[in-house]
């Protein structure tokens, strides 16, 4: 799902679902279904918004920096 192909697949799916729920409500206990689209973004470690320039600057967002650079030989 790298490509713009996103929106039409979930067109597609959503038309099915409609469908099925049209179909059979009985089975859909939380009411009709939505389609989920997948995150705009994903990060491995985001930098958040309050970071200091030195975060900022090194690229790096490890919880864990500071003590590691703290315990190194």
């Amino acid at each position: 799902m790298f490509n713009d192909e996103v929106e039409a697949l979930a067109k597609t799916r959503q038309a099915a679902l409609d469908q099925a729920f049209a179909s059979h409500r009985n089975r859909f206990s939380k009411g009709r279904p939505k389609v989920k689209f997948p995150p705009k973004e994903v990060c491995i470690n985001p930098i958040p918004e309050d970071a200091d320039a030195q975060m900022l600057e090194s690229g790096v967002n490890f919880s864990t920096l500071p003590r590691a650079r703290q315990n190194a030989i």
